[in-house]
């Protein structure tokens, strides 16, 4: 099975790359925060340290979204969970903050917080102490109860973890509900630490005082494995007990949808059992989806899960002549539900991706096209269109669209994401093209002058990345003297940068 983030990335498509706009007007001072209308959400913009200052003198808790204006999940959370009167009432026991990746000092803060994917909600206390975070792809009734918990709370969520591997008798219900709540789906090594997650949540699973909680966390220590750690035998009794339970599919409902196939993988004793699990998995994710109103984009997220299953069935086989024509159907229904731009921001590229899954390019390609007329942020799609002309052998295509996306990203972090794409690009199609190579590279770097935010979180990620690409193909293409090049002008642009990494680059 693949690991978690992998396999959330796929089913979510948030490609290796990151950014964000706020879902509502900023209010930047306290004073204007108490006049926002009941309808908006009052975010402070970015300003993490006033925040701060507020939540010491209101002793009100901070609630950091960390967000990117084109990523799925956080256009999911726009266009619902944060226009929920119920949660836009709830915020008002918080100081909220809504970070953006592109503003200033948004990476450090990032860093600092080990913030990993978008989009990621976490609640601090005034001296900074992480009270917990949750992974904003989950359900939106769900994030509201577990925000509602964390509201009141004042304990750091690593202290709770400490009692509870340490004296889990000790620890009261409402701690265990917030260890279940916290974001493991794509945070667990924040907080797991040096220990091994898997091994972390294994040893909760057996310490948890209520059978759904050991399940959940059992769950959860199974997807986070690079490898199978169970017997087939302990997965299937695992995965018939949280399916026979409507509530606990519901809590487990993403984790269900992204890992349930691979689970069911685990768990198959032969094709007949393995068929048989798949579809009880299938018919408790609907019963789930109906329970929250029967949304065509989760009848698309469950064909997404129904086609990793048939794959397992037949790897290399075509596919169910009624399947691909389900999933087309409910491309076609989740596409005319999405009327607004972030609910298409949230469905187009689930649908592109499904289209994909089914042989149907030509289909996927007609999509994305007409998406880059109505979206605002037509950049993000380009380097899937850039995919689809590298497979069917168009280089040139490729890497004109990989050139568009770079050109057209907005944002410093972003344009350093996508800018890093296309260097990438230019090294896996035209590696003998040396001076294009240096002068896309050379225009990356400059973007650092542009950085509000210095050398830092998925900008230098992005970077080390690519001097690893860079090093790889220099050793087969001679480009010792390209290479001795850059770096100079990655010294120059780093400037006063604190980070020796910065000017260590390509070294």
């Amino acid at each position: 099975m693949l690991p978690m983030r992998v396999a959330l990335s796929l089913l979510l498509l948030a490609s290796a790359l990151s950014a964000c706009s706020p879902a509502s007007a900023p209010v930047p001072t306290a004073q204007a925060a108490s006049t926002a209308p009941a309808s908006a959400i009052a975010w402070r913009h970015g300003d993490v340290d006033d925040a701060f200052n507020e939540a010491a003198e209101s002793g009100k808790p901070v609630l950091l979204y960390w967000g990117a204006v084109w990523c799925p999940p956080c256009n999911q959370l726009k266009a619902g969970l944060f226009k929920d009167p119920a949660f836009i009432a709830l915020t008002g026991k918080f100081v909220p903050v809504y970070l953006d990746g592109d503003e200033e000092g948004a990476q450090a803060w990032g860093e600092r917080f080990g913030v990993r994917g978008y989009p990621t909600l976490i609640v601090l206390d005034p001296q900074r102490n992480e009270i917990t975070r949750v992974a904003g792809g989950n359900d939106a009734a769900e994030l509201t109860r577990a925000l509602t918990v964390a509201a009141s709370r004042r304990s750091a969520v690593a202290e709770t973890l400490a009692t509870a591997l340490a004296t889990p008798a000790t620890l009261g219900a409402e701690d265990w509900q917030v260890l279940g709540d916290y974001g493991w789906e794509v945070d667990a090594n924040r907080l797991a630490g040096k220990r091994s997650a898997q091994d972390v949540l294994q040893q909760l699973a057996k310490a948890a005082p209520e059978p759904a909680l050991q399940r959940r966390f059992s769950l959860l220590a199974l997807a986070t494995a690079e490898k199978p750690t169970a017997a087939p035998t302990q997965v299937r009794e695992l995965l018939q007990a949280v399916l026979a339970q409507p509530a606990e599919v519901r809590r487990n409902r993403e984790l269900l949808g992204y890992a349930g196939a691979g689970l069911v993988k685990q768990a198959s004793a032969g094709p007949a059992s393995s068929n048989a699990l798949g579809q009880q998995l299938l018919v408790a994710l609907e019963r789930a989806d109906a329970a929250r109103g029967d949304r065509a984009d989760d009848a698309l997220s469950r064909a997404l899960t129904e086609l990793a299953l048939a794959r397992q069935q037949q790897p290399e086989g075509a596919l169910p002549a009624a399947l691909v024509q389900r999933v087309k159907q409910r491309v076609a229904a989740a596409d005319a539900a999405a009327t607004d731009a972030h609910a298409r921001q949230a469905t187009i590229s689930s649908a592109v991706y499904a289209l994909r899954q089914v042989d149907d390019d030509a289909g996927a390609e007609a999509l994305l096209l007409a998406e880059l007329k109505r979206s605002e942020q037509p950049y993000y799609y380009m380097p899937e269109l850039a995919e689809l002309a590298e497979q069917r052998g168009d280089t040139a295509g490729a890497l004109e669209w990989l050139k568009r996306a770079y050109e057209g990203a907005q944002g410093p972090a972003t344009r350093v994401q996508w800018g890093v794409l296309y260097v990438e690009g230019l090294l896996r199609l035209a590696p003998d093209d040396a001076p294009r190579i240096e002068q896309a590279t050379e225009a990356l770097i400059a973007e650092l002058d542009k950085q509000p935010s210095g050398y830092h979180q998925r900008t230098r990620q992005r970077f080390e990345r690519l001097a690893g690409q860079l090093q790889a193909w220099s050793a087969k293409h001679k480009g010792a003297e390209t290479l001795a090049r850059l770096q100079q002008r990655m010294q120059a642009a780093c400037g006063d940068q604190v980070d020796s990494a910065c000017k260590d680059w390509l070294s």
